[in-house]
């Protein structure tokens, strides 16, 4: 990775994809009688919290929409994880406080790839049981802040790359 352009191309279908996702999980609410969505799922602790969410989804028929939202959430992660791995190892490359930043984004793109895959894994496998685990919910609830917190420093670590790097950089 010599290049002196960062790789930013899988990190920017993964924010489209992102994007895609969003819209999914807004669409499980959609139904005036379904009041509980895919992030309240994902911070269910408990088998009696995602029991009662999957409740609501089958009483408003969104449970197909939102098992596809958590399958489409698997892809996204693939994307947006691998896409930040790319930036984060491309800014590496170029030095300076670049470097550092780069070598953080790789590092949390790691710890997100693993915590969303657990997190929604252990979520798409509750509701294809059709069955809340205390176990598998309290997992998942946990690996959530974290998922949050990666995603975050891999977002905002991209964008800081790459401002630093473009009104930094020397005219040649």
């Amino acid at each position: 990775m010599s290049s002196k352009r960062p790789v930013l191309g899988w990190w920017m279908w993964g924010l489209v994809a992102f994007a895609v996702v969003v819209a999914l999980s807004l669409a499980v609410t959609a139904p005036a009688d379904v009041t509980l969505g895919i992030a309240e799922h994902q911070a269910a602790a408990t088998a009696a919290r995602v029991d009662e969410i999957h409740a609501q989804w089958h009483a408003g028929g969104v449970r197909p929409l939102a098992i596809f939202a958590m399958i489409g959430d698997l892809v996204f992660i693939a994307i947006y994880g691998w896409g930040s791995w790319l930036a984060g190892r491309s800014f590496m490359a170029m030095g300076g406080i670049v470097r550092i930043i780069g070598a953080g984004v790789a590092a949390a793109a790691v710890v997100f790839v693993l915590t969303d895959y657990t997190e929604t894994l252990l979520q798409l496998v509750q509701l294809l049981r059709d069955q809340g685990s205390d176990q598998l919910a309290g997992i998942a609830a946990t690996a959530r802040p974290v998922k949050v917190a990666a995603w975050i420093v891999t977002f905002l670590g991209v964008i800081a790359a790459w401002i630093i790097r473009r009104f930094a950089a020397p005219t040649a």
